[in-house]
């Protein structure tokens, strides 16, 4: 956790965030009993205070970890200008309704950049709970908000806007949720971020009914929610584990597939299904929702859709992986050597000309490191092995003159490996793969410590055009163990 206090006590110790909260709860409580411009006032010296909040929190967040709470210190920037310009009326409505656009603009990629942050091991499942939570916007905004604002006369450009700001901060709100489940003791700092976007969207969806703008003249009570919610925003930014939010999060418990699949395609339903009663119902269309409501579900299902492509075959990938090579080296396993040499067998017969050679390896001495520096100092030393067979005969870094392309190395068993290729020259690459495998192992290799050298019983085989794969192994495996028994003689 770097160090950084979250406890509540800590909150109690930071003098800073003790002032701000005593000074936040006096506005607040003062704005029921001040006059309009008093209330402006008041949420003047409220967004100064956020500003200083949030700019502080930038200076102690690491650099590389600023991108969220940089575009937080933009929205609130933005906040304070707008109100100091809800002094005005006339064209300074107008231009309120663009700077707090601005300002949502940023807020809302401070909200987004810091869940990407927190839950970037949980991508999917912030999108489905985006999703969830744009859904239940959009029927909120036919079925309660979107009447308020035809009665009243709003233009559609300006429902749009107001619609594209609603579903944004409640996908948002899905998002932090979702984060919210995973944290079980939660860090206080997100509680607050979460809580403060809960609150502004509740004063939103207030405001709207109320005057059909956001910043139009509102009442005493409606002042009071923005406030508490630029408070909760200020004392997440003054908590002191505020620079923990970019960190990454646990990632909660996932649900089915086919649950994750009813749900998306619910939500990519919901839309036009509530147009098309509206219209059955004689109920003028909702042009806005159609617009906003539908791009923005269908593009979050579309990229939630591609991305469960992808992990599926990621996850086949790592299947099939998993199924022909061993878990320890990386090597190709027993089961895709065989699989390999059935298809050299096939091309051989093919071409009429053996080409196969075949070379059977068990490690000398593997058991006594095994057993004087244990099991962890023996896989340790296979996996050395393994690097230094599939680097010298070319394999993935081929480059070496001498090198030999194209050569299969599987660990077959314990600490026995085997070499497939096939080249018309047998005799000769035999040879050549031979004297690599003595040479790559004819270095000591460090395990615990200390050197250890082993070298390797080889068997070859050439294929004749005639053996099956059993004739092959079994023949390299006789080879190789006369080749031992010669070694322990000499």
């Amino acid at each position: 956790m770097g160090g950084v206090p979250t406890d509540r006590r800590a909150v109690t110790r930071n003098p800073g965030m003790v002032a701000f909260l005593t000074v936040s709860a006096a506005c607040t409580a003062a704005m029921p009993v001040v006059s309009a411009d008093g209330r402006h006032l008041l949420f003047v010296v409220v967004a100064i205070i956020n500003l200083a909040a949030v700019t502080t929190l930038v200076r102690r967040v690491p650099r590389p970890e600023r991108l969220p709470f940089t575009h937080l210190a933009l929205g609130t920037a933005w906040m304070l200008v707008n109100a100091v310009l809800a002094y005005g009326d006339g064209w300074f409505i107008v231009a309120g309704d663009v700077i707090l656009a601005v300002s949502n603009v940023h807020l809302l990629a401070a909200a987004v950049t810091l869940v990407l942050r927190r839950g970037r091991d949980d991508v999917g499942g912030l999108i489905d709970a985006a999703v969830i939570a744009i859904v239940v916007a959009a029927l909120t905004w036919t079925l309660l908000l979107q009447p308020h604002l035809s009665r009243a006369g709003v233009s559609l450009p300006l429902q749009v806007n107001l619609l594209a700001s609603i579903l944004l901060l409640s996908g948002v709100l899905g998002t932090l949720v979702r984060l919210l489940r995973s944290a079980r003791s939660g860090p206080v700092p997100l509680l607050l971020f979460t809580g403060a976007v809960l609150v502004n969207l509740i004063g939103y969806v207030a405001v709207i009914i109320h005057t059909g703008s956001v910043t139009a003249q509102s009442t005493a009570l409606l002042d009071v929610v923005f406030m508490v919610a630029s408070c909760l925003l200020s004392a997440a930014a003054l908590h002191p584990g505020a620079p923990l939010l970019a960190r990454s999060g646990p990632v909660p418990r996932d649900h089915v597939f086919g649950v994750r699949a009813v749900v998306l395609t619910v939500a990519v339903t919901v839309v036009p299904t509530v147009s098309g009663v509206r219209e059955l119902l004689g109920i003028r269309g909702d042009a806005a929702l159609l617009t906003v409501g539908n791009l923005l579900i269908v593009a979050l299902v579309a990229f939630r859709v591609a991305r469960l492509g992808r992990q599926r075959e990621t996850a086949e990938h790592r299947l099939r992986h998993q199924a022909t090579h061993d878990l320890l080296t990386g090597l190709p396993n027993r089961t895709e050597l065989w699989n390999r040499l059935d298809a050299a067998l096939t091309r051989e017969q093919r071409s009429g000309r053996p080409s196969i050679v075949l070379l059977f390896c068990d490690l000398n001495g593997f058991k006594q490191v095994n057993d004087r520096l244990g099991h962890l100092a023996g896989d340790r030393l296979l996996t050395q092995v393994a690097a230094r067979l599939r680097t010298v005969v070319g394999g993935e870094h081929a480059g070496h003159p001498d090198e030999i392309p194209d050569v299969l190395v599987a660990r077959y068993g314990g600490d026995e490996f085997v070499l497939l290729c096939e080249d018309l020259a047998q005799d000769v690459t035999a040879a050549r793969l031979t004297a690599h495998v003595r040479a790559a192992l004819a270095a000591p290799i460090l395990i615990a410590g200390e050197p250890v050298t082993v070298g390797a019983s080889i068997g070859v085989v050439l294929s004749d055009g005639h053996r099956d794969a059993d004739d092959l192994i079994r023949h390299a495996d006789e080879a190789m163990y006369r080749d031992k028994t010669l070694r322990r003689s000499a």
